[in-house]
């Protein structure tokens, strides 16, 4: 059993008109490092995608081409986002979509040029990708509120449509289940922040606390103990104001702790 991890951080934008962010790359790198340092190397293929190689192109190749070609059904996929997420109309003025802001991304284009979360993401991270386990967590936000990790695309602000152990651990050592599972930081009208105290998004920050701290008992953890943990901590650290969201088809699927 071979984990493998595509980690995505994006600060900075090609395009002038899309703000910059402090922490998302930071995201990336701590849970890069995180896995890294603690999964055998055999039992462990990971990729780290930061700013300017995060590309739209890049990111298609390392998750729809690379990775659907080395990932086997027993295997494991993690699949972590970190930057700006944007609304934007879809196919009719009545309708929007949420898409993943990278760093080629034009302000004007979001529909051409951003990674589309409801048609694009889902083909490229589960359909194209065969193992039985992939999880996939999003630290962005889409609601289109001014502040975190979003903005308000051109359409859509022209139409006002508002919607530690010793040693490495090995995989073969857990029983990791199955599922198709997304967590995002945030429901939809909430904003996703980062936090200069922490220099990360609140919401990575407390995943990477999850696994690599002693917050969880066991050596593995369920995706629902994990997601429970995270979604209190950040509810907590924001007073309310965040709280992040679990979809998809989840059939015993955990993930190891690092201690």
């Amino acid at each position: 059993m071979t984990l493998h991890g595509v980690f995505v951080g994006i600060d900075k934008y090609n395009d002038q008109n899309i703000s910059g962010l402090q922490y998302a790359a930071a995201d990336a790198e701590g849970m890069h490092g995180i896995l890294s340092s603690h999964l055998a190397p055999a039992d462990r293929n990971l990729r780290l995608i930061t700013n300017d190689a995060a590309t739209k192109p890049a990111l298609l190749k390392a998750i729809g081409e690379d990775l659907s070609r080395e990932a086997t059904e027993d295997d494991v996929v993690l699949l972590c986002f970190a930057g700006h997420g944007s609304p934007e109309t879809g196919g009719s003025i009545d309708s929007s979509s949420r898409y993943l802001i990278l760093h080629d991304t034009e302000y004007e284009n979001i529909f051409s040029t951003g990674l589309d979360m409801e048609r694009e993401l889902p083909r490229i991270c589960f359909e194209r990708v065969r193992s039985k386990l992939i999880v996939l967590f999003v630290d962005a936000c889409f609601s289109g509120r001014s502040g975190g990790r979003t903005f308000e695309g051109p359409n859509l602000f022209r139409r006002r449509l508002r919607q530690g152990v010793r040693g490495f651990v090995k995989l073969g050592d857990f029983d990791l289940g199955e599922g198709r599972i997304v967590i995002t930081a945030s429901d939809d009208n909430e904003v996703a922040r980062e936090d200069a105290t922490l220099r990360h998004g609140v919401f990575t920050y407390y995943l990477m606390e999850a696994l690599n701290s002693n917050a969880l008992d066991d050596s593995s953890t369920s995706i629902a103990a994990l997601y429970d943990y995270v979604s209190s901590m950040v509810h907590k650290s924001t007073s309310g104001r965040q709280h992040p969201i679990l979809n998809g088809r989840n059939r015993l699927g955990r993930l190891p702790v690092f201690r």
